[in-house]
């Protein structure tokens, strides 16, 4: 069974929400803002989009995932630095 390219971006999404929640809450021990919370669902939005649009950039699947990774890397380490300042 082969998962579509939606779902794999989906899992990589919400991988990335998962272990930014448990860094955040167990780790680091902060409550970051409420939209905070939810950046690394962007670029999971924005590909929906480009789907509809069925533009070239939609079947770049390694780039979404990686996009999601980053941002969830950048939302990330400004708490790890205050952290451990």
């Amino acid at each position: 069974m082969r998962l579509s390219n939606q779902a794999m971006v989906a899992l990589v999404t919400i991988a990335c929400l998962l272990a930014q929640g448990y860094l955040f809450t167990y780790i680091l021990n902060v409550e970051p803002n409420v939209i905070i919370d939810f950046i690394p669902l962007i670029p999971y939005i924005l590909y929906i989009y480009a789907r509809n649009k069925e533009a070239w950039y939609y079947d770049k699947l390694l780039y979404w995932m990686a996009a999601t990774i980053a941002l969830t890397m950048i939302d990330v380490v400004p708490f790890l630095y205050q952290a451990y300042r």
